[in-house]
């Protein structure tokens, strides 16, 4: 039973109502990528007022994971399905990458069992709506299509995959690399080229990646649907409550703190410069080797109480061997990341490369802890440099911004108050879900209208 899908079925919601089929490359728990966050919020809030039922990859080949999320998605969905993933990036598919026709990312995610589920799943249900997650997957649009009565197929663009291995290839050292990274980007192209013109609607991140899908097909029908941030999770006294727990369970990791009195003390009490990712992505690793590299020892020379922690999953050798520069730390996976912001004079986001919009901006913004990133690194997301952020390209830029933070209670109060506000009015995960919900609502009833189902 190596192979069988894990299902888990709620058929709690009346007949009525809008069915959306959320189709993912990778299951959302844990919650340790932006990607993963996205998901499961989209998915989650589209079920409030929808019949959802959520497909994706696992890593777990038996499928025995278990977890709060995935409860959490459980209770939400009507139906969550899990199909184990065969493994990526083998040898036999980087060859085929290397020689054939599609591009690597597109076949580290085919998968003949993922087919035979999605087709008998269509077999079982009519669906109005499926969003698949990422422009790989829409290599299964022909499933979708064979479906008795075809669904809406709606591309939910997390970055434009091209563009990404563009820039690697112009920033990577490695010759051989730069070369397998622009035949992949001009291979990606072809297929972003053709999933605009064969998929229904498409949705982007932001108003600057919709206009570069645009670019690539003026007569597609492209929506925003921003990134968000769950806003509550961040508030003062649930940061605290994490902060709490950790103390208990690791004492040595996070300074006690015997009052509530960080906001009044602005930027008194916290020493940590925080660069949270998953660790073993690209351009999260050439941006934390970047600056710790480049602005970090200038930076600690000034201020020698400062720590410059690296937080998120699997990280890279290069990633691991940044622990042994003074002052730097690199936690690995954490279960909260809560605690390392409650200590954070400021988080740095010093990508080079990448596309897409930053959860870790607005994750950040919403602990109220003032963001020191690239112009890239804040790509698509609507901060104002200086007021709800500060913009810096450079290592000396970056490391002129951290230090002002630090000497400049006013600036870091309000840069902190200034950033909760923008994502409290804008970027609320309930606020960008309801949006989508009436998107979906709306291409359904055009296909009604048309005699399409």
């Amino acid at each position: 039973m190596r192979n069988a899908p894990r299902r888990t079925e709620f058929f709690k919601r009346p007949e009525s109502g809008l069915r959306v089929l959320y189709f993912a490359p990778r299951e959302c728990w844990p919650l340790d990528t932006g990607a993963k966050l996205r998901n499961f919020h989209l998915a989650r809030e589209l079920a409030r007022n929808a019949r959802v039922t959520f497909v994706g990859f696992s890593d777990d080949s038996d499928g025995t994971t278990s977890s709060p999320p995935r409860a959490a998605m459980e209770r939400a969905c009507e139906r969550v399905i899990t199909v184990p993933r065969e493994r990526g990036y083998t040898l036999s598919k980087i060859v085929k990458g290397a020689i054939g026709r599609t591009p690597l990312p597109v076949l580290n995610y085919m998968s003949e069992a993922m087919r035979k589920q999605l087709a008998r799943l269509l077999v079982e249900q009519d669906f109005d709506v499926v969003q698949v997650e990422t422009v790989p997957l829409s290599a299964y649009l022909p499933v979708f299509r064979a479906a008795r009565k075809p669904p809406v197929v709606v591309c939910d663009w997390h970055n434009i995959d091209s563009e990404v291995m563009w820039r690697y290839g112009d920033h990577t050292k490695s010759v051989a690399r730069r070369a397998y990274a622009r035949m992949t980007a001009r291979r990606l192209e072809g297929l972003e080229r053709w999933a605009m013109r064969e998929l229904d609607a498409h949705i982007a991140v932001s108003n600057r990646d919709r206009a570069r899908l645009l670019d690539l097909e003026p007569d597609a029908r492209v929506i925003t649907v921003e990134n968000g941030v769950d806003v509550e999770y961040y508030a003062d006294e649930q940061i605290e409550q994490a902060a709490s727990a950790r103390l208990d369970s690791c004492p040595q990791s996070i300074t006690a703190r015997n009052d509530n009195s960080d906001r009044a003390h602005g930027p008194a009490r916290r020493n940590r410069v925080v660069f949270v990712g998953s660790m073993d992505y690209h351009a999260n690793v050439d941006a934390a080797v970047c600056f710790a590299r480049e602005a970090w020892p200038a930076l600690r020379e000034r201020n020698p109480e400062l720590v410059f922690t690296i937080v998120g999953r699997n990280p890279a050798p290069e990633v691991r061997s940044l622990a042994r520069i003074p002052g730097v730390e690199v936690t690995g996976t954490v279960i909260d990341v809560r605690p390392y912001y409650r200590d954070a004079l400021a988080e740095v986001v010093p990508l080079r490369i990448g596309g897409g919009s930053r959860l870790k901006i607005l994750e950040a913004m919403a602990a109220g802890v003032p963001v020191v990133s690239t112009r890239l690194g804040a790509e698509g997301l609507a901060v104002i440099d200086d007021r709800n952020i500060l913009l810096a390209d450079s290592a000396d830029a970056q490391r002129r911004a951290i230090l002002s933070l630090s000497e400049d209670p006013s600036l870091w109060q309000r840069l902190a108050y200034e950033g909760r506000a923008l994502v409290r009015s804008r970027y609320d995960w309930s606020a960008i879900g309801a949006g989508l919900l009436e998107t979906h609502a709306r291409l359904a009833s055009r296909a009604r209208a048309a005699g399409v189902f």
